[in-house]
C-alpha cells in the first residue's frame, strides 16, 4: 500500500547534504503533540477508552483518535515514560532530609484478570499517605515479585524519608505488614479498629442467638456481658487482658451444661477467629481511646476511599474491563497522576515549552 510520508529536507545551497528527517520523529510523543498526548491519557484516565475515541473524534478538528485501542496505546506511553516523573520544580528527593510525620494507609483490591489461567483475579495494592498539612498522596501498585520497591518508590515520591515519623494502619494482611516490614521497619503499626468492631460484632450476633427457645437461653448473658468488657479493654490498650477474658470465655463454652446448648458450636468458632485474629495482629494493637481523644486516626476508611478512587469506579464498577497483571501498571500510574494532580507538572518537567489550553486561555484572557 503505497503511503506519503512527509519529510524536511535540507536546502540544496548546503555543501553536505543532511539525510531527510520525518516529521513523526520531530514531535515528542511519535508524531503526536504532547498536548494531545496528555488530553488522551487524563481523559483515558477518567472514563472508557471507547468513550474517550468518540469523545475526542467529535471535539478535534482532525480525529483526535481513531479507536479505543488507540487511547489504550497512548494512556500506556504516556504512563510508562511521564506519570512517574516528579512534577516541574519538585526537589529530588533527599534520604538524609527532615520531614514532617505522616499516616500511610494500605489496602488492596481485585481486578478481572484478562488470562483466566492461571488466575481469574488479580490483587493491586493501593494507598494514601496523610501529611501534618492535609495534603494527600495516593499510589497503587500491582502485588507481583517487586512490591516492596514498587511501595519504597511510592512512599519516596509522597515524600517520605529515613527519618520521618510513619504511622501505617492496615486491615491486618500478612501481606501489607510484610511490606511494611521491609519497607517501614521502624512505623507504628495500628490495627484498623472497624475490622476489630465487627469480629467482636459477628461474635455478639452469634450469641444474641444463643440457647433461643430453650430453657437454657438465659446463659447469653453471660458470654455478651464478656465479649463487650473485652471489647472495652481492647479500646483502652489493655490487649492482654482482652485476649485472657477471651480466652476464659472459650473455655466457658467447653463447660458439660453449656456445650450441648443449640448455637454454642457458632458462638465458639466466632470466639476462636477474633482470638486468632487478635494473636496474629498483637503488635498493631494500640489504646485506640487515646488516639480517638488525640485525633488521630484508628481507621483505614481515608484508604479505602483511595482503592474506590483508583480502581473501583474506573476499573472494576460497572466496567467490563479485563486487565493483564504484568501491564496494568502503567494505567495505575497515570489515573494516580491525575488524582493527586501532578500530570500537568510532569509534563512541564519533560517538555518545558508545554502548555495545557486552560493556560493558554488564562493569559489570552488577562492579556
Amino acid at each position: 500500500m503505497p503511503l506519503r510520508v512527509r519529510r524536511f529536507v535540507s536546502c540544496q545551497c548546503r555543501e553536505i547534504a543532511e539525510k531527510p528527517i520525518c516529521f513523526s520523529v520531530l514531535m515528542p510523543e511519535g508524531g503526536m503533540a504532547p498536548e494531545l498526548a496528555y488530553v488522551t491519557a487524563k481523559f483515558a484516565a477518567l472514563a472508557p477508552f471507547a468513550n474517550v475515541a468518540d469523545l475526542l473524534a467529535e471535539l478535534l478538528p482532525v480525529g483526535g483518535a481513531v479507536n479505543a485501542g488507540t487511547v489504550r496505546n497512548r494512556a500506556r506511553r504516556v504512563g510508562a515514560r511521564i506519570a512517574r516523573l516528579r512534577p516541574e520544580g519538585a526537589a529530588d528527593p533527599d534520604s538524609d532530609a527532615v520531614t514532617p510525620a505522616v499516616v500511610i494507609g494500605l489496602d488492596g483490591g481485585y481486578l478481572r484478570s484478562r488470562h483466566r489461567r492461571p488466575e481469574r483475579n488479580f490483587e493491586v495494592i493501593a494507598g494514601k499517605v496523610l501529611n501534618l498539612d492535609g495534603s494527600q498522596h495516593r499510589f497503587a501498585f500491582a502485588r507481583n515479585g517487586n512490591s516492596a520497591r514498587e511501595f519504597a518508590d511510592a512512599v519516596v515520591g509522597a515524600g517520605v524519608r529515613l527519618g520521618t515519623p510513619t504511622t501505617v494502619l492496615s486491615d491486618g494482611d500478612a501481606g501489607l505488614w510484610k511490606l511494611q516490614r521491609q519497607v517501614l521497619p521502624q512505623a507504628t503499626l495500628v490495627l484498623d479498629w472497624f475490622h476489630i468492631a465487627m469480629r467482636f460484632e459477628h461474635a455478639l450476633q452469634a450469641v444474641r442467638g444463643f440457647g433461643a427457645g430453650t430453657c437454657n437461653d438465659y446463659l447469653r448473658s453471660h458470654p455478651i456481658r464478656e465479649l463487650e468488657n473485652s471489647k472495652w479493654k481492647l479500646w483502652h490498650g489493655l490487649s492482654s487482658a482482652c485476649l485472657g477474658r477471651l480466652a476464659h470465655l472459650t473455655h466457658w463454652f467447653d463447660a458439660a451444661h453449656v456445650r450441648d446448648v443449640r448455637g454454642a458450636a457458632t458462638v465458639q468458632r466466632h470466639i476462636n477467629n477474633l482470638i486468632e485474629y487478635l494473636h496474629a495482629n498483637e503488635l498493631a494493637l494500640v489504646n485506640y481511646g487515646r488516639r480517638r481523644h488525640d485525633r488521630q486516626p484508628i481507621s483505614t476508611a481515608f484508604v479505602e476511599s483511595a482503592v474506590n478512587e483508583i480502581l473501583s469506579k474506573r476499573m472494576i464498577k460497572k466496567q467490563q474491563m479485563r486487565w493483564n497483571r504484568w501491564t496494568v501498571q502503567p494505567f495505575l500510574d497515570v489515573r494516580v497522576a491525575v488524582l493527586n494532580d501532578t500530570l500537568v507538572g510532569s509534563f512541564k518537567r519533560l517538555y518545558p515549552d508545554f502548555r495545557p489550553n486552560n493556560e493558554n486561555h488564562a493569559a489570552r484572557m488577562s492579556a
